[in-house]
């Protein structure tokens, strides 16, 4: 009831704010799909890699929201304060286009902030993306869209294992250099705020929470280069205390090619290297997406096997923003597992036709 009160509110505050600052915007994206997937996917979603579900899952068909592209509802406003000196602010809701409902723990989930930006940059506060997860998004050609993307290896709501580690941060002061001869510079601090959560991928996480990142990325015509590294003020033994990662693309107008490399380091001397791959090639009155990581893992009681995902994704425009897709995905995360586990979660496949509006 809150929230519905809420988005109320905010519909009916849009004429004001449109007054008040020189360019508000409404944007979003609905993407809703039916989708298949099999008893191991189903036995992926949403849980522990080494927990089992009970009962066994068995296939399933489904309505799913999302599976291109997440669903949200968004505004970003910007005005002109004189002298090159702009205010600007944006703020995201994600929502399930299958059902209208939000399953997330806050109503601004995707992003929230405020800020400055001028000729020498732009400085942001608020719930935003980390420097790593801007940087990869230009090497992963589906921009981090359908099955096994660059951020996700399910596409599926599995989180914890995407190459860049944390992909959004609360309580986050950034800064975002303006770009000199193609070079761009991308850094940001995440307050911990006394937070003892451990899990960083939505909230600061870590014993004190502080994460700390910077990133650079370079365009020099159809090459793109981008580094990063994150580091997470942490003590608790297999918690995530930095990540490291790397890529470069090749983009020219009818297909690309990119190749990144990532390293996530735990408190324990744990580690996954992860070895990414992305392409695209415009075939026929559409465009192919391909999408394959390979996962080599170096954890404690884990069985620590090589593994590969990979994502396929045919998209058709129908308009400059309404388009149609089909989409397929391969898992295996088995070598992530405990070692005594008797569920055994690879050849986890999901594959979907949907439509995909943005406006």
């Amino acid at each position: 009831m809150k929230k519905s009160l809420l988005a109320v509110a905010l519909a009916a505050a849009l004429p004001t704010l449109a007054q008040a600052q020189s360019s508000v915007t409404l944007y979003g994206i609905l993407d809703g799909s039916m989708e298949y997937s099999n008893a191991q996917a189903n036995a992926l979603s949403g849980k522990a890699i080494d927990s089992a579900l009970t009962p066994s899952p068995k296939a399933t068909f489904r309505i799913n929201s999302g599976t291109q592209s997440g669903s949200r509802l968004g505004i970003r406003g910007s005005e002109d304060l004189g002298n090159g000196l702009r205010g600007i602010f944006t703020l995201e809701h994600r929502l399930s286009l299958d059902s209208g409902s939000s399953s997330y723990d806050s109503f601004w989930y995707g992003q929230a902030f405020a800020g400055l930006s001028s000729n020498w940059g732009q400085v942001t506060v608020g719930r935003q993306y980390t420097p790593l997860f801007a940087a990869l998004a230009p090497a992963d050609f589906t921009g981090y869209t359908g099955y096994n993307n660059w951020a996700s290896f399910s596409g599926n709501g599995f989180e914890g294992i995407g190459p860049q580690g944390p992909i959004r941060l609360n309580n986050t002061v950034a800064y975002k250099s303006p770009t000199i001869g193609g070079l761009t510079v991308i850094a940001a601090y995440s307050a911990g705020e006394q937070t003892t959560s451990s899990t960083p991928t939505n909230t600061a996480g870590g014993a004190s929470g502080g994460v700390a990142g910077v990133a650079v990325t370079w365009q020099f015509g159809d090459l793109y280069v981008a580094a990063g590294y994150h580091d997470i003020d942490t003590n608790v033994s297999g918690d995530l205390e930095s990540v490291a990662a790397g890529a470069v693309s090749y983009k020219l107008n009818d297909y690309g090619v990119s190749l990144g490399y990532s390293q996530q380091n735990f408190v324990g001397t744990e580690d996954i290297k992860i070895i990414l791959a992305s392409a695209f090639a415009n075939f026929g009155p559409g465009t192919l997406f391909a999408n394959v990581a390979q996962i080599d893992p170096s954890l404690v009681d884990a069985r620590n096997d090589k593994s590969l995902q990979y994502g396929l994704t045919y998209s058709v425009p129908l308009s400059k923003r309404t388009n149609v897709y089909a989409a397929f995905g391969v898992n295996d995360l088995s070598g992530l597992q405990a070692t005594a586990t008797t569920t055994v979660l690879d050849n986890a496949m999901r594959a979907s036709v949907g439509v995909r509006h943005m406006f």
